[in-house]
Order: structure tokens, then sequence, then C-alpha cells
């Protein structure tokens, strides 16, 4: 890998901007299999490839109405950048990293969903990654001050801390809100849809902030909050992961009710089975069993509610190789957001603390869920978790 001096990486960027921009508009004219577009977008490949073969990622951020490389501005004037930035702008996003490995496909997706009329926002890829510019703070433990002489913690929070602050406080109401929602169902009444509706779009305002959801995630306050901490957490790791692999709009929302509602049918098992601190029996272990079937059920009665929130309902304990419970015949394969909540359950379940458990370090949940792909979880969606969890 050979090194090139900034001047000529600035030089070549701002070519790439040029190719970028007019294949957009260009692809806004015409289609983006038309010849034109081809031609701008295959150069702005292999300049990007010359780039990449110098070092292992190239990030442009938009600093004002300035696009910043490597802290310097890329050329100030050029009207290919100011078309470029006003994108960015319109797109939503503040920094594009373009990393070794990216192939085209990957560049023609990005080139179309910029030059979308209907896109609000650009999804990420494995080889072009899409976000806010980070504000780095530094937090010093036991009341110490900020300093760079290596005594303190530093906690790259991602976004502003005040945005952070909201959007831990809104976790809790969102806590708290379900918690009534559950106690509601569980005296047989009706449950408004209305409610669930706007946590998940509490929900996703946080994703869009490109925060780690697992700072996100509600605290344990007692041992009773556990059920409704523990959904929450899965509609925050389940929405997160669908938000990561390019889900948005209907669907996304869909997802978020069905994570918050998927086990629902737990307000039908007796509460001592429930807390149950020791083994269960054979017969407690087949009334825990029965609860995917009655929360489905207990769906299917309830105007507004996403037939994907039903689905999830009888899934949850599915698992990938088609075993779990309940039974179902004819080699049935759980919907895919059936899998990621799967993967969200037992992510969350196993590093919480209850009575009759202690929460695992990390590093041992990963290991289970690694050691349970293609069997009990989905391999493809194992490994894109555990990516997001370590961004």
């Amino acid at each position: 890998m050979t090194n090139m001096p900034e001047n000529d990486i600035h030089e070549q960027l701002s070519v790439v901007i040029a190719q970028l921009t007019t294949a957009v508009a260009n692809t806004a004219l015409y289609s983006p299999t038309h010849p034109q577009v081809v031609q701008y977008m295959d150069r702005a490949y292999v300049l990007l490839q010359e780039l990449l073969g110098t070092r292992p990622e190239i990030t442009i951020l938009l600093i004002g109405d300035d696009l910043v490389v490597g802290n310097r501005p890329l050329g100030s004037g050029n009207s290919f950048v100011s078309s470029f930035v006003r994108i960015m702008r319109k797109r939503s996003f503040e920094r594009v990293s373009f990393l070794q490995g990216m192939t085209k496909p990957e560049l023609e997706s990005f080139i179309r969903d910029i030059a979308a009329a209907d896109a609000v926002s650009v999804r990420s890829s494995s080889g072009i990654k899409l976000g806010k510019v980070e504000l780095r703070i530094k937090k010093k433990h036991d009341g110490g001050q900020d300093g760079g002489n290596g005594d303190g913690v530093t906690q790259d929070m991602g976004v502003p801390p005040e945005i952070l602050q909201e959007l831990l406080a809104l976790t809790q109401t969102e806590l708290d809100e379900l918690k009534e929602l559950y106690l509601a169902a569980k005296k047989h009444r009706q449950i408004d849809v209305r409610g669930i509706d706007d946590m998940v779009k509490g929900f996703i305002k946080g994703f869009r902030q490109e925060i780690n959801p697992l700072s996100l995630l509600a605290s344990l306050k007692s041992v009773n909050e556990y059920t409704f901490t523990h959904v929450t957490n899965v509609c925050i790791l389940t929405m997160s992961q669908a938000e990561n692999l390019g889900f948005v709009g209907d669907h996304l929302h869909s997802i978020g009710i069905a994570a918050l509602l998927h086990d629902i049918g737990k307000i039908f098992i007796p509460d001592e089975i429930l807390s149950k601190q020791g083994v269960l029996t054979s017969e407690e272990r087949r009334i825990i069993e029965t609860h995917p079937v009655k929360g489905a059920r207990y769906l299917m009665g309830i105007d507004g509610i996403p037939k994907l929130a039903i689905l999830a309902a009888l899934e949850h304990h599915q698992k990938f190789d088609g075993s779990g419970y309940p039974s179902m015949k004819g080699g049935w394969t759980p919907n895919i957001t059936s899998q990621l909540i799967t993967i969200a359950d037992v992510f969350d379940a196993m590093r919480s603390r209850r009575s009759y458990q202690t929460a695992f370090p990390q590093e041992k949940i990963e290991a289970v869920l690694i050691k349970g792909s293609a069997s009990s979880f989905n391999p493809v969606l194992v490994d894109r978790f555990l990516k997001m969890i370590k961004r």
C-alpha cells in the first residue's frame, strides 16, 4: 500500500465528487442504467478504488458549507462540491466513508438512493458508511476534570450530550407507558394502539441520531419490572437491527410494534411460574410454552394491530432451523422480524440481572449467539448484530 500526497488525494476526490454528482443528476433525469449514468459511476468507482489502494478508508465530512477531508476543505467554490453539499443536506447525512472492499453494486445503490425523488434518507452498506458528524466528549469519572493526561475515561457519545439525555429520558418514559399497556392487557382491557405508535416513533427518532443502541437500553430497577424493561430493550435492539438492514418508513414502524408486543402472551401465564427461581417442572414448562399462541390469539382480536405483530408473537421462540416452540409443520421458516426479535431477546435476557440469574459479560453472550448461528439464529443476522453493537 503506497502513500499518496494529500494534494493529490484532494484533487482526485474533487473529480470523484464531480462524477458522483453528475451521475445522480442523470439518474434523476433518465434511469440508473442509462449509459451516461453508468459512465460517470464507473469513473467514480475507478478513482475511489485507486484512493482506497493507499488507505483503508476515505471519509468526507459536511462542516458548515464545506466538504472536509483530512481537516482540509475540498474544492471550495467548486460547483460540483456545492451540489454534493446540497445532496448531503437533503438526504440527512453529514459523513460518508468509502471503505476498502467497497463493491460497484454498493456504489450503484448509493447513487440510486440519493437520486430517488421519494427517498428521505440513504442507507449505509458494508463498504459505504453514512452518518452524522460526531461530537466526542470526555467524561472523567469520580468527579475529575476533563483533560488529556490519560487519567480519565473517554466516552464517545456520538451526539451532543443533551440529545443523549433526552433519548435516555424518552426510554424511561416508554418503559412506564409500556408497563401500563401490559397491565391493561392483563386485566383484559382493550389496549390503545395509538400509544404503541407513539412509542415506536420515539425510538425511531433515537436511531436517526446514529447512537449505538446499547446506550439507550433501559436498566432494571427492580425484579418486578423485568418483563417491561426487557420488552422495551428488545424493541430498541430489534428496530436498530432492522434500521441497520435498511428497513424504513411503515416497515420499520410495523417491526417496532411487533417487537413491543411480541411477549404479550406472558400476561396469561401465572406470575408464580414466570418468577420462579428454581427449575421449572415439565408441566410448568408446558404452560410457559403456550404463551406465543396465546399472545397471537390476543392480538388477533385488537383493531389496528399489524399482522406482522401477530406473526412475531407466534414465532419469537421459533429457531432458525425450524425447532423451538410452538411446533410447526412443513419446514416453517420464521419471518425475518421474528428472527431479529429472537436475537435481541437472547441478548437482553442474558445481559440482565434477575432474581435467579446474574448478568453475563458481553463476551459470553456473543459466544452464545455465534455458537447458535445456523441452528437457533440466522448466521447473517447474528454477524450484522455483533457488528452493530460494536460500532
